[in-house]
């Protein structure tokens, strides 16, 4: 029997709070959590007494920071999309990638690329691909040039809803009909909601079941692949920040800080078994090491792979 070859989507959900998540049951969702593995960690980051995000990548600087005490580690940063999704991309926490909120200065991206530039640089031969509704992942670097598939979309100028529904053709499109060995796909959609309304209103509701509709698709464009019997699809799903009550980010609180990963294998059951607070840093490791790809010492990576 011919070895079957490796594939990676990870799906990245805008500001989205694992408790309302695990109250509102989205179907595609549990059902991932139920045959996967999961958890949830708090990021080691958020500005104390900080006024809050109030749009969705509103620039609200980060304070200079104070001199860190001798030898210790103190990652300065607020809980804002520029951090946090620098930090799933890069692998590394805001004090090394440099972004430490909206306005994405100091970043550091060509030191700490992404997880789909490192995929191909370690093997040429491997397909990528991405897609966003928030075109400052892409106009910042966050997500280098050498990805080999890319949509950029401008949430504000379209919705993010508007921008999300494009996102969504255009991915599960070319899920099916390319298949990628490794794909990002961004939806924002339920951050913009949250900090218009708040996480616990009817709206954020549907905003959540929209992009968990959106996911079905992607599953079900894999599973449609007439090369599906020959590969082996891990899903990884992950959230850059949660949110206070009210609606709004950058802040220290827990509500603010919690983030979860997800990870499932198509026509696998893994049980739905904890994982010990994992981070978005492990998001990018843990892609490469399904694609056969280890982490290298040399890239100085604050995560490491899952054990899924």
């Amino acid at each position: 029997m011919s070895q079957l070859r490796n594939k990676v989507l990870v799906v990245g959900m805008d500001g989205l709070r694992f408790d309302r998540l695990r109250a509102l049951r989205p179907p595609v969702l549990t059902s991932l959590m139920s045959a996967g593995a999961y958890g949830t960690s708090l990021l080691p980051y958020g500005e104390e007494d900080a006024p809050r995000t109030e749009s969705p990548g509103e620039v609200v600087p980060e304070p200079p920071a104070e001199p860190a005490p001798p030898g210790e580690r103190v990652i300065r940063a607020r809980t804002d999309s520029g951090p946090g999704w620098s930090s799933i991309a890069s692998g590394v926490w805001p004090d090394k990638h440099g972004v430490v909120d909206n306005g994405f200065a100091g970043a550091q991206f060509t030191k700490y690329p992404d997880f789909l530039s490192r995929a191909q640089a370690a093997r040429p031969d491997l397909t990528t691909a991405a897609f966003f509704s928030w075109a400052a992942l892409d106009e910042h670097g966050a997500f280098g040039r050498t990805i080999g598939h890319r949509l950029v979309l401008d949430g504000y100028a379209l919705t993010f809803a508007g921008a999300d529904k494009q996102v969504t053709a255009e991915a599960g499109r070319h899920l099916a009909e390319a298949g990628p060995d490794l794909s990002f796909v961004y939806l924002g959609d339920t951050d913009e909601v949250a900090h218009e309304l708040g996480p616990f209103c009817p709206e954020y509701t549907a905003a959540l079941m929209t992009q968990d509709t959106a996911l079905g698709g992607f599953l079900d464009a894999i599973r449609g692949r007439p090369s599906y019997a020959g590969e082996r699809w891990t899903v990884l799903v992950t959230t850059d920040h949660g949110h206070v009550d009210e609606g709004g980010h950058g802040g220290a609180s827990d509500e603010e800080r919690t983030v979860f990963v997800i990870a499932a294998r198509l026509g696998a059951d893994l049980g739905g078994v904890p994982l010990a607070r994992p981070r978005p840093v492990d998001v990018g490791p843990t892609a490469l090491a399904q694609l056969g790809i280890p982490v290298d010492p040399a890239w100085d990576l604050d995560g490491v792979p899952l054990p899924i």
